[in-house]
Formats: C-alpha cells, sequence, structure tokens
C-alpha cells in the first residue's frame, strides 16, 4: 500500500511540474491542444499590437484577433523579443495558436476586422 501511495505521489508530482513548464515555457495548454490534438484549420486574424508579459527571454502576447467577417478569436503567441505597441499584424492562428504572423500597415486591414479592433 505504501509503494503504491509513494507512485501515485511521484506521478502526481511529474504531471504538476510538467503543467508549470507548459505555463511558464509556451502558449499555455489551450494553445497546445488547439495545435496538436484538434482538427482547427489555420486562418488569417488582424490584431492590434500591446504590451506583453514577459516569460523569462521571451514575450507572451495575448491578442483579440478579428478574421475579414469580424469574427473574433482570442490567440497568444509567444515571441522572443518585445513588439512595437499600436502596429497591426496579420497573424496566422489554429485556435488559440499563433503560427506566424507579419506587420500590415492599417490600409491592409480587412474593413470588418479594423472596426471591431478600434472599438
Amino acid at each position: 500500500m505504501g509503494k503504491l501511495v509513494k507512485g501515485l505521489l511521484a506521478i502526481a508530482l511529474i504531471l504538476g511540474i510538467g503543467a508549470f513548464f507548459i505555463e511558464s515555457k509556451t502558449e499555455g495548454f489551450q494553445a497546445l491542444t488547439d495545435n496538436f490534438l484538434s482538427d482547427k484549420e489555420v486562418k488569417e486574424y488582424y490584431v492590434k499590437t500591446s504590451s506583453g508579459d514577459k516569460k523569462g527571454k521571451d514575450y507572451l502576447y495575448t491578442f483579440e484577433g478579428y478574421d475579414e467577417d469580424g469574427n473574433q478569436q482570442t490567440i497568444k503567441k509567444l515571441v522572443d523579443h518585445e513588439l512595437k505597441q499600436g502596429r497591426y499584424l496579420k497573424i496566422y492562428a489554429k485556435g488559440m495558436q499563433g503560427k506566424g504572423w507579419s506587420e500590415v500597415p492599417e490600409n491592409e486591414v480587412p474593413t470588418k476586422a479594423l472596426q471591431k479592433i478600434n472599438i
């Protein structure tokens, strides 16, 4: 019985350390499951940059992104440098997982997305 309890405690400890690592070093559990365990497609969203949270030497940004029809999606993206605030980005995302991004001028942001971003 004592070995069973010790074994369960060891497994719980390993899972806890793993959970802490995932939350502190990545975009989080939801973004991770969107990336690997879902059948969601990669879509384009538009966002306006704001301040990010420092995670070690990286920055975690949580954006409210909008597609060309104005549909909202929360997106998390971990980048290796601080982004300039107030810039428009086109982010490719699979659910909450930001895949890639590029800066775009305001006139390239679709009208419905721009209206939602600037509310």
